[in-house]
């Protein structure tokens, strides 16, 4: 008969009896062991071995789930971390997340959402900077294109089908290079707002595109995707859902 035990994590064996024994007797295998042997269905502790099933394959050992370090974000497997309330500390971030808790500064499991009318300021001021962008760029090349901001006639189409794309290429550059470069926009930043992942990494420049194509998303339902940002306990707007990122206070 073989025995097998599961050491951090790791399947050992086969063993013999006697080799199985004197693991046992020098302390190495514990009634807290898991252990398997033939005639049985499933590991179990040592301790609480009670009756022989028919199996004579050890099952697989289920692997330790992996999990990120709430510091640098990188994946562990779960024994490689310890954990603190809700975050998960590799030990490389131990002395810098714990000098954190020391300092009294917020930790990374602990995000401070931003509510819904502060968000809705540094959307104000996002929309102010664009309308000024808009103006500068539509005096530019208005002229070029026969539109006279001083004339009473309106704009022809040509100037519309020229003009449209281009405000809605800068639109594009603001809102998407400014969140994968600095994790918010100037209107953000200016009321000390961040975009950050669910766990509080930091968004990456595809997440940025995805995110600025949903938020079009919450615009033309009347705007209700930005409002459900005011009844959500983390303050979640539609398209934070759709991307699972979350605005908070930095």
């Amino acid at each position: 008969m073989h025995w097998y035990y599961a050491g951090e994590g790791v399947q050992v064996g086969p063993l013999t009896e006697t080799e199985f024994e004197d693991l046992v007797r020098i302390g190495k295998i514990t009634d807290e062991t898991i252990v398997w042997r033939d005639g049985l269905s499933e590991w179990q502790p040592y301790g609480r071995i009670h009756k022989v099933a028919t199996s004579s394959v050890p099952p697989q050992i289920s692997k330790t789930p992996s999990l990120r370090c709430s510091e640098c974000s990188r994946e562990f497997n779960q024994d490689e971390l310890i954990r603190y309330q809700d975050s998960w500390i590799c030990t490389t971030c131990k002395p810098v997340f714990f000098q954190r808790l020391r300092e009294g500064v917020p930790t990374p499991g602990a995000l401070n959402y931003a509510g819904f009318w502060v968000r809705f300021g540094a959307k104000v001021i996002d929309g102010v900077i664009y309308s000024v962008v808009q103006l500068a760029v539509m005096f530019v090349f208005g002229p070029m294109l026969g539109f006279n901001f001083f004339s009473s006639e309106p704009p022809t189409n040509f100037t519309f089908l020229f003009l449209y794309p281009v405000l809605f290429a800068i639109w594009l550059f603001y809102s998407i290079w400014f969140v994968g470069r600095f994790g918010a926009t100037p209107g953000k930043m200016a009321l000390g707002l961040k975009i950050v992942t669910s766990s509080g990494a930091p968004v990456s420049y595809m997440k940025a595109v995805a995110r600025f194509f949903a938020e079009i998303v919450s615009g033309i339902i009347c705007y209700i995707g930005y409002i459900m940002a005011a009844f959500d306990e983390e303050k979640k707007a539609l398209h934070d859902q759709i991307c699972d990122t979350r605005v908070i206070r930095k």
